[in-house]
């Protein structure tokens, strides 16, 4: 069997190379400091290895690693519902749940179906191989499975992985909907994902095609490439735009209030101290005459444009004389300029959506996780209450 390197064989290759090194570099820092980031590192490792398992099959390699006999599918299975699941985890600001496993059962079929053909050795996988790597449609038609019948796998995973994608869509319309407005870390990501859907649809689209005209070597040719594109582009993506990596701020776990919490523990002398005051004062005097809190997306460093103070300054005063970061000494002013508005009588008609808005918070989930964190309770609880007292 002839080996045979092109260009088109270095492109897979050096894209399984970049996108194992940048899946390493996402999973540690989804597991260090963005976490929402983990379905994003498993699913670019899987599609690395997707793509590495098709350079063995262009380059005819595969006949050397009959081991990869049918594995790309394993791969590919296991990348479907991670961009799905990256989406909701970083619109809905949540992490893994018992029943995100229920996106395995399409793993779980394929493996009982072909574990048969995936337990062979090495010389029957061989002798497949042999029989298959020349003619593309043999190839995807999986037609060894033990329980259900040729082509059904392909059409499956076509059908499957467009279902995700539109999921996809939905959620990030509706996402970005709920945002009054978009921070630049929120509008980086919200284009990143458009290109990112845009790679995905070129993954699954080009299949439907081949019912109607389009040969199915070309579709093979044009889902590789795009797939190469996309572990290229999302690996660079994380040196241009390092917010994609490191995340949003969260509280409690932004660099700021690191960097605060650090302050905090340096000494103060007493000429600091009466700086620190004066700072202090004037951070209430300024926020509270222009009521700075209702903007929604304010950020520390926008504060210290307006009042000219350095932000270590600003960070500094705040955790030394109210134990808060600027995040929560934001939050803490919407949440009381809102009970002060609730206990007037005013918003009486409106939606918790709306109180949100009115108060300077993006969604309602973050209004009500700082509502509970200042007052124990939600907002709708606590306009509940009120009204009945």
């Amino acid at each position: 069997m002839e080996i045979s390197f092109d260009a088109i064989t270095f492109a897979h290759l050096a894209a399984v190379i970049v996108g194992i090194v940048s899946s390493a570099v996402i999973l540690y820092f989804g597991f260090k400091t963005n976490p929402v980031n983990q379905p994003l590192g498993i699913g670019q490792l899987s599609i690395s290895l997707g793509i590495f398992v098709s350079f063995s099959l262009v380059s005819q390699l595969i006949v050397y690693w009959p081991f990869l006999y049918r594995l790309g599918n394993v791969f590919v299975l296991i990348f479907i519902p991670m961009p799905y699941l990256y989406t909701i985890f970083h619109t809905k600001n949540r992490l893994w749940r018992w029943y995100d496993m229920l996106h395995a059962i399409p793993l779980l079929i394929y493996l009982v179906d072909y574990w048969d053909v995936l337990s062979l050795s090495s010389a029957q996988k061989t002798e497949l191989i042999l029989l298959e790597i020349n003619d593309l449609d043999l190839l995807g038609k999986f037609n060894q499975g033990r329980f259900i019948g040729p082509g059904f796998h392909q059409e499956f995973r076509t059908v499957l992985f467009s279902l995700y994608w539109v999921a996809q869509v939905i959620i990030l319309v509706r996402w970005v909907r709920s945002q009054s407005f978009l921070t630049h870390e929120n509008k980086v990501w919200k284009n990143w994902m458009i290109l990112f859907l845009g790679c995905q649809f070129f993954m699954w689209f080009p299949f439907y095609l081949t019912v109607f005209w389009l040969d199915k070597l070309t579709t093979y040719h044009i889902v590789n490439s795009f797939s190469v594109g996309w572990v290229m582009l999302s690996s660079l993506s994380l040196f241009f735009f390092p917010s994609l990596l490191y995340g949003k701020p969260f509280e409690g776990g932004d660099r700021i209030s690191k960097l605060t919490k650090a302050l905090k523990k340096t000494p103060i002398s007493e000429g600091d101290e009466k700086r620190l005051e004066e700072v202090m004062r004037s951070i209430e005097t300024l926020m509270a005459d222009n009521r700075l809190f209702l903007k929604p997306g304010y950020t520390i460093n926008d504060f210290s444009k307006e009042i000219h103070i350095p932000v270590y300054q600003i960070s500094k005063s705040l955790n030394t004389f109210q134990d808060l970061s600027f995040i929560d000494f934001i939050n803490k002013k919407r949440v009381q300029y809102c009970v002060q508005k609730l206990e007037k009588g005013e918003w009486s008609n409106f939606t918790i959506e709306a109180v949100a808005h009115e108060c300077g918070f993006n969604n309602r989930n973050s209004f009500t996780n700082a509502f509970k964190k200042f007052l124990g309770t939600s907002p709708s609880e606590y306009r509940e209450n009120f009204h009945k007292s």
